[in-house]
């Protein structure tokens, strides 16, 4: 068979996007196609899912309003998979769909093993790649296995909303429109990689500097681009630095500092514990390592470190 002087064959490693308003759309379109597939499905969540008063639950919001039956599986205290609750879930579960968080654009160190397994035992998974956009897209590690991902751009980019929705298994015959995004993407997207690698590496070091500091993801392994970096602050109150930390003008998020009220009585530690200590440091394209410095600065201040 000869060789063409061009690659031609549409279908090979082909992935659909489809342009959103937000994540939380593309999450939402996700399961109205999945329960037209299956109206039995339950859905099969982390045990650590944010709330706000303003924003509501972007994750969990979706599901109520498909009124698909749902359930947690627990995470520790530094937002890895407990494993064997996860897969006794999905044991007990008749028809799920499983949902992946790659929280702050960080995969679960057991990644490769959880979607061989899920993959090995024919379970449907989706990939919330909200906070990690560019660890799907530059990266390449994640996004790219289950059925489904979806990404948020005004997570990564200076855009005030829009989302993507990724079929990673689209049917050849389909013929819809492509539809245009009606948001800028004229973004070097790898030096925005780069960059909050960059920021990312140069900040955890200063916080290994300060006591009672304990960074959740120490290490930033090749591929993962950062949205934040989330820490858990010990024996000093976390509304109390966020709020003078960002009366100083330092941009802090916590994410996320209330649990949906479904998690009120769950055993997860990441519900427990970790909602009530995380903090979120920037990272992001426009700040340089004056300004980290500026923050640190500032930091050993409020805390009088």
């Amino acid at each position: 068979m000869g060789i063409t002087k061009i690659a031609t064959k549409k279908n090979i490693a082909q992935r659909e996007w489809k342009y959103t308003n937000s994540a939380r759309e593309a999450w939402s379109t996700i399961l109205d196609i999945l329960k037209k597939e299956n109206p039995q499905y339950k859905v099969l969540l982390p045990a650590y899912i944010g709330w706000s008063p303003n924003e509501g639950s972007g994750i969990f919001d979706s599901v109520k309003n498909s009124s698909l039956d749902f359930d947690f599986y627990n995470l520790d205290r530094n937002l890895k998979i407990d494993f064997n609750h996860f897969k006794n879930k999905i044991k007990d579960t008749k028809d799920c769909i499983v949902l992946l968080v790659h929280y702050f654009g960080f995969p679960d160190v057991q990644y490769q093993e959880i979607i061989n397994w899920l993959d090995q035992n024919n379970i449907l998974y989706i990939e919330d790649c909200a906070h990690s956009w560019l660890t799907d897209l530059i990266g390449g590690i994640c996004g790219r296995n289950g059925r489904f991902a979806f990404y948020s751009l005004h997570k990564m980019l200076p855009v005030s909303g829009g989302g993507i929705m990724v079929d990673n298994v689209p049917n050849k015959d389909n013929k819809s429109e492509i539809l245009q995004p009606h948001f800028n993407l004229g973004y070097d997207l790898f030096t925005i990689y780069n960059k909050r690698r960059e920021n990312y590496d140069y900040l955890v070091e200063e916080l290994k500097k300060i006591t009672d500091i304990e960074i959740i993801y120490p290490n930033i392994e090749n591929g993962i681009c950062p949205q934040t970096l989330p820490v858990i602050l010990h024996n000093f109150d976390r509304n109390k630095l966020y709020k003078e930390m960002n009366d100083l003008e330092i941009g802090m998020v916590s994410l996320y500092h209330t649990m949906i009220e479904e998690l009120k009585d769950s055993t997860s530690e990441a519900a427990i514990f970790t909602s009530k200590h995380i903090i979120n440091f920037p990272v992001h394209q426009d700040i340089d390592i004056k300004d980290l410095d500026n923050l640190i600065v500032k930091l050993k201040i409020v805390l009088n470190a």
